[in-house]
């Protein structure tokens, strides 16, 4: 099958199931906008968005017909066809994008910067995933790896202010399970960065062959393995960050820590199959990203908000862009199993997977 011309799907119920689906260019009325997708990120962030897909309506963004799904990515695409005066043929977007050849948005709230789809069946999505930010001339040189960072270093942004807001729930260490992923990183980078100011202990937890990878980058304090990490953590006051999603390995960390453990932040499910219930877990709660981006714009205003995200990013990409190196897939094989290495956690955290249209 053409790559070119199909659609990824995956099973909804059983995640390993996947085809290709024939695609056409979809067919436009007035003032919808035809976005060619010209590449996009697969990271594990992509594999909690199936995990969670019915929970939190991921599903929902590119409806397929049952049982498959799928799963959003983030990208750049381009405007092959416009019915809309304000959006001009040519132009470029980055946003939240279907694993497929083409999306059909209705734009609205169109300006300088950038657009929201109102089609009907994201109306009452979450916002943030509805906006299309258009890519000026200009843009500097981090921009290849946005779809890559960009979407995960927010999210940590996000949870980097939360945890200041709540006073870092008075803790001497704040832990990060799966340190190696590019969303601790970004936590780590804002923890390393404003350290004089907060004086908390970063630790990282990571497996014994992506430890020198996680050393090499010198965000962290101290690394630990998930071999051996209860023997060696210190049992002061701490906060986790977990964004490995392995519940069984997050209930021993519990343990050991017992009522010193004053919160743990679950942000990631890319080791989906443990079996403890996260309510099991003391003062552990989901961390939502879109509720603390509305949250963030409330009290901080959407534009200082998203200046100050973007320097940090930009600063973020400049420090990791030479330890995480880009490449690129095309061929359906690839692209299926680069998703299955991602579904069973086998990623090399030195390389950012991108897929080219």
């Amino acid at each position: 099958m053409n790559r070119k011309n199909s659609i990824f799907l995956v099973n909804k119920y059983d995640l390993f199931e996947t085809t290709f689906s024939d695609e056409k260019i979809p067919i436009s009325r007035k003032n919808e906008v035809i976005l060619e997708i010209k590449r996009y990120a697969f990271t594990s962030n992509n594999i909690t968005y199936g995990v969670i897909g019915d929970t939190l309506g991921y599903w929902n963004f590119f409806p397929a017909e049952e049982p498959y799904g799928i799963i959003p990515v983030w990208g750049f695409a381009n405007v092959t066809l416009s019915k809309n005066e304000y959006i001009i043929e040519g132009d470029r977007f980055y946003g939240y994008f279907p694993m497929s050849r083409y999306l059909k948005v209705m734009p609205k709230k169109i300006n300088d910067f950038g657009f929201i789809d109102d089609s009907n069946h994201r109306r009452k999505l979450p916002p943030v995933y509805n906006h299309y930010s258009k890519i000026i001339k200009y843009a500097d040189e981090s921009l290849e790896y946005h779809p890559l960072i960009k979407p995960l270093f927010l999210t940590s942004f996000l949870n980097y202010f939360f945890l200041q807001d709540e006073k870092f729930f008075d803790c001497d260490q704040i832990i990060l399970t799966s340190s190696s992923s590019k969303t601790a990183l970004s936590l780590a980078f804002l923890l390393s960065k404003y350290k004089s100011k907060d004086k908390k202990k970063i630790i990282a937890i990571t497996s014994e062959k992506n430890m020198q990878f996680v050393s090499e980058i010198k965000f962290y304090d101290i690394i630990l393995s998930y071999d051996n990490a209860e023997e060696k953590l210190k049992r002061l006051k701490s906060v986790i960050v977990d964004f490995a999603g392995n519940s069984d390995y997050l209930k021993k960390l519990s343990d050991h820590l017992g009522d010193r453990l004053k919160h743990v932040s679950l942000i990631g499910l890319a080791d989906w199959s443990s079996k403890t219930n996260f309510k099991s877990i003391p003062n552990s709660k989901f961390f939502f990203a879109p509720n603390h981006a509305e949250k963030r714009y409330r009290e901080m205003g959407i534009k200082k908000t998203t200046l100050m995200a973007d320097e940090l990013l930009k600063e973020f990409i400049t420090k990791v862009k030479n330890y995480i190196k880009l490449e690129y897939y095309n061929d359906p094989k690839d692209i299926h199993e680069l998703y299955l290495k991602s579904l069973k956690g086998k990623i090399d955290p030195s390389k950012g997977y991108m897929v080219k249209n």
